[in-house]
């Protein structure tokens, strides 16, 4: 595998993240938080989402290869952990802590995919994404200060 192979199978994986998010998990986490604050977080961050989805589409078309998003099993892993353990906690301040976690999780696992790509894309292209990375760092401040807010809340 060479650099290009590698950016575009990263880019691949990202393109996977950023749809499951923007098409099931988050509008499914939306649906099952309690606290208005954190409900208002994931709903912004839900538009950002299909911005970086349209964003990994066009550098995918500006480096002459279809779109095609990669199953990433981490995360599908990570997503079916989440749904098992929250159908456990009843108390609503303990999962919607539970639920900012598995977002935080996501973010930072997001986060890291970015940063890769961005140190092998051409720089016009790693232009188009670093307003995504710049969303995913202020999605995981946000989270982690509402985790916070949360706990301190019990």
């Amino acid at each position: 595998m060479n650099a290009r192979d590698l950016t575009i199978k990263l880019l691949g994986e990202l393109l996977y993240v950023e749809r499951r998010l923007a098409d099931e998990v988050l509008r499914t986490l939306l649906d099952a938080v309690h606290d208005d604050d954190l409900e208002a977080s994931l709903a912004q961050h839900l538009d950002e989402t299909r911005a970086h989805v349209e964003r990994i589409e066009t550098v995918f078309r500006r480096l002459s290869v279809a779109p095609t998003s990669n199953r990433q099993a981490a995360f599908e892993a990570a997503v079916a952990q989440h749904d098992e353990a929250a159908r456990s906690i009843a108390d609503a301040r303990l999962a919607d802590i539970f639920h900012a976690q598995a977002a935080l999780h996501t973010e930072l696992s997001e986060i890291a995919s970015y940063r890769a790509v961005l140190h092998l894309l051409p720089s016009d292209e790693a232009e188009l994404l670093r307003p995504s990375l710049a969303d995913e760092e202020h999605a995981a401040t946000l989270l982690e200060r509402m985790i916070a807010r949360l706990v301190d809340a019990g």
